[in-house]
């Protein structure tokens, strides 16, 4: 893959100069990722991984993003006018050296920089051949992509102030760093976010020696965790600072309901944690300028909103009803994001002609054969595609009524964002970030609806709610869907709260 083109031509910063005596305004922050979009994607933390450093970028600091270089990234970033560095690094991993090609694309002038290795990343799947079963080496292919993220400065001569890691893929960057595997940053710190505590790469003990590090750090407050080598558990323990992507997630992983075991740990690091609400792209989703809606519409003009329903309803087969409203999920399908409550709830409502429903997704295959099943029982008010189409998934958040996110925990979520941008209003749990993001109608200038306990009772009283809102108050739905539309969710508001986290952590 690594073509000789040329170097990147060096900053004036060097790799050797200290970063507190820098007086050049702004950050230098170095994102490491698993995945960006729109490079490869898998779930939300690509979409973080390109929007948070864009954002950084637009408040005048200079971020930029690191991530392996896997088999689609590698043709995309081709198509984009990737370059590639004319030297290789060499990272060893276990007594083995791995040639380290390195390209460089620019994403509306943001360097993103791709590692490639052909034995660890030339592969179709990102983590496993498929979403039930994960590569045999991961341990292997994640350490050595936090060992050449941080050897990444010294080849291009620029250093950051700040690396910012996301995720377990990365948990090794902390503490690699903070153990001085690279010399060449002595005065860099670290952040780690935590996109979602259930995944933790978790790895046999021995598997410690492909990153290099010292057997003693195997211990319960350092690397190990419930006797394995876990990548999550390093990263919280070594970080300088530990984020989540929403306030009220912060919180509840700090309880055993949501703490996945790690729930003491993350306590007992809690002096060094803070939560900062994801944002979404404003720009790319607008249901004033969206390429891959049917009719554009905003909050001051509603008419291209109908227009979209009507359109998804032709679209997915669906009965041609004005009368009843469309409700649409978009999503992994899963029991975590609550996809069993949805089959269990909504018969009784789709008989009465109260609602339609429409699904967008892949995931658990006893879930697909379920909705199957639900959309046989109801020809014409149900539809569901299966897997992950992105002008679909617009099409249908900007054609639906309602979106249903009945999440068992959720640490931030996106699509509910995205929803009320469209004017379609969440139905969601008061969890995580959709507590954060969504006001409940009931209390007054709302945005959507909430509910609580996790069981079908109170899904379908929520339903009930948001059924009888729609038919008998047109008004007050009216009303939500605009305060929904011009709240503001974007990414530029998340960023400040990561340029004054980082700001602490260099100038004290």
């Amino acid at each position: 893959m690594a073509t000789t083109t040329r170097r990147a031509k060096p900053s004036t910063a060097t790799a050797l100069e200290p970063v507190a005596a820098q007086a050049r305004p702004g950050l230098r922050i170095l994102h490491v990722a698993s995945e960006v979009a729109p490079l490869i994607k898998s779930g939300g933390l690509a979409d973080v991984a390109q929007a948070l450093p864009a954002a950084l970028r637009r408040l005048g600091h200079d971020a930029r993003v690191c991530l392996p270089c896997y088999r689609k990234t590698y043709l995309e970033a081709e198509r984009l006018g990737a370059t590639w560095l004319s030297t290789p690094m060499v990272i060893e991993s276990g007594g083995v050296d791995h040639k380290i090609g390195i390209a460089e694309v620019k994403l509306d002038g943001m360097p993103v920089y791709l590692l490639a290795c052909n034995e660890l990343y030339d592969r179709d799947g990102l983590y496993g051949p498929s979403a039930h079963q994960e590569y045999e080496d991961n341990a292997r292919r994640f350490a050595v992509l936090s060992k050449a993220a941080l050897a990444l400065p010294g080849a291009i001569g620029w250093a950051p102030h700040i690396v910012h890691a996301h995720d377990w893929q990365t948990g090794l960057v902390p503490v690699l760093l903070q153990r001085g595997f690279c010399k060449a940053l002595p005065a860099t710190r670290s952040v780690f976010t935590i996109h979602n505590i259930a995944f933790q790469g978790a790895f046999p003990a021995h598997d410690m020696r492909l990153a290099g590090l010292d057997p003693w750090l195997y211990n319960p407050m350092h690397c190990e965790h419930f006797g394995r080598f876990n990548m999550l558990k390093s990263g919280i323990a070594f970080a300088d600072r530990v984020t989540t992507v929403s306030r009220r997630y912060a919180e509840e992983i700090q309880t055993p309901e949501f703490g996945w075991t790690m729930d003491a740990v993350i306590r007992h690091h809690g002096y060094k944690l803070s939560g900062i609400t994801n944002g979404i792209d404003p720009a790319a989703w607008s249901p004033a300028s969206d390429p891959h809606i049917p009719a554009h519409y905003d909050a001051d003009d509603m008419a291209g909103k109908a227009a979209c329903i009507q359109r998804l309803r032709e679209e997915c087969g669906l009965a041609r009803r004005e009368d009843v409203p469309l409700l649409t999920v978009v999503s992994r399908l899963t029991e975590q994001k609550g996809i069993d409550l949805i089959i269990d709830a909504v018969s009784p409502y789709i008989i009465a002609g109260r609602m339609q429903l429409a699904v967008l997704g892949s995931g658990d295959l006893h879930l697909e054969h379920r909705l199957n099943a639900l959309q046989a029982r109801h020809p014409g008010w149900v539809y569901v595609w299966y897997g992950y189409n992105e002008p679909l998934a617009h099409r249908f958040i900007a054609g639906s009524d309602a979106f249903l996110v009945p999440s068992r925990f959720e640490p931030c979520g996106l699509t509910q964002m995205y929803a009320m941008r469209y004017g379609t209003l969440p139905i969601v749990r008061y969890t995580g970030g959709l507590a954060d993001t969504v006001r409940d109608v009931s209390v007054g200038e709302g945005t959507g609806f909430t509910f609580g306990p996790i069981d079908v009772g109170h899904f379908s009283a929520v339903l009930d709610r948001a059924l009888g809102l729609y038919q008998h108050f047109p008004a007050e739905w009216k009303a939500a869907q605009r305060r929904g539309m011009t709240s503001d969710f974007s990414w530029d508001s998340a960023a400040k709260g990561y340029v004054d986290l980082y700001q602490g952590m260099v100038f004290g």
